[in-house]
């Protein structure tokens, strides 16, 4: 029995060798039209960068090709939320992204949804906050996708169960903004390794300046993956934990439900955060916001409360 399970271990060994030596020629950097970068990393990660645009996911080889599949947000709708105790009564949203499209919102189970924007908005504000005065249980958001996006032709209505919290962000990711898998030929050149197709990337020379290029990617990537909870200041400036030393630099502040700067934080400037200057990149006081998952997904007839929650439009329209 003993010699069977060596035999099996020699042979998973071996195949996993095989495989590290299949994929070992194609890791590296590769520029493609524009200046724009694809890095194919060891642990089957790949990362794109141009210009206004960042694509990152799993990447593996397949005969003669390259296949990388994005990553994308697992809900077209998230929502984030603490308890503030500021707030005596109601609650408050502010709400990203849901210009994009026809989004709206409801409250407890009733099947009337308000619009979150008027229809076709412009002339937009660098932030949303709405104020509801009266509380509820349960959130729900729904958009309205247009039938020519494959696979998202229905309307699901996203459902929130929102427990003692009371202060939230509310995400909107659009459809049309998801990547699809991307498949690449393989052509062996004297220049190296070529991927042929709608762009042409071919594969660099790693030097150090290269090297210290791609660990940034690769860090960026790290920060902008999907995170269970984030911290940010009262004015919505979002900073990423690990920079921050949290626990080194901040301590739990029970009363506020915040943590406070040991040494940044004025007294009481989370009341009026916009008499603190430059207060969007504050760190005095840090609010965690924690990820609260849906509680139903699923499609069901709703009419639509015209009046919208915000109006979005140029001067003299």
């Amino acid at each position: 029995m003993k010699k069977r399970q060596n035999i099996l271990l020699l042979i998973l060994l071996t195949s996993l060798s095989v495989l590290a030596q299949d994929v070992q020629p194609y890791l590296g950097c590769y520029r493609g039209s524009g200046n724009a970068r694809l890095i194919l990393a060891e642990n089957n990660a790949f990362y794109i960068i141009a210009y206004a645009t960042f694509i990152q996911g799993s990447w593996h080889k397949e005969n003669d090709q390259i296949i990388l599949n994005p990553q994308n947000p697992e809900h077209f709708f998230e929502l984030y939320g603490r308890y503030n105790p500021n707030i005596k009564e109601g609650c408050k949203i502010k709400f990203d992204g849901f210009d994009e499209k026809e989004t709206f919102i409801g409250k407890a189970d009733s099947d009337a949804m308000q619009r979150v924007f008027n229809k076709n908005p412009n002339c937009f504000k660098s932030e949303y906050v709405h104020y509801f005065s009266k509380g509820t249980d349960v959130i729900s958001f729904v958009d309205i996708v247009s039938e020519n996006i494959r696979d998202y032709n229905k309307r699901n209505t996203f459902s929130f169960l929102l427990n003692k919290n009371n202060d939230f962000i509310a995400v909107y990711n659009d459809p049309e903004r998801y990547y699809y898998e991307m498949i690449f030929s393989i052509t062996k050149t004297t220049d190296g390794i070529i991927l042929n197709g709608r762009q042409r990337f071919e594969k660099m020379k790693i030097d150090d300046k290269l090297k210290k290029e791609m660990k940034e990617i690769m860090e960026m990537g790290e920060t902008l993956k999907e995170k269970n909870s984030f911290y940010c200041n009262p004015s919505y400036g979002v900073f990423d934990e690990s920079s921050m030393s949290i626990p080194q630099n901040y301590s739990f502040n029970k009363s506020k439900n915040a943590y406070i700067s040991k040494y940044n934080y004025e007294k009481n400037e989370e009341l009026y955060p916009e008499k603190k200057q430059d207060a969007y990149h504050s760190i005095g006081i840090l609010y965690k916001y924690d990820k609260i998952s849906p509680g139903k997904i699923l499609v069901r007839p709703f009419t639509i409360i015209e009046k919208s929650l915000f109006t979005a439009k140029c001067n003299g329209e």
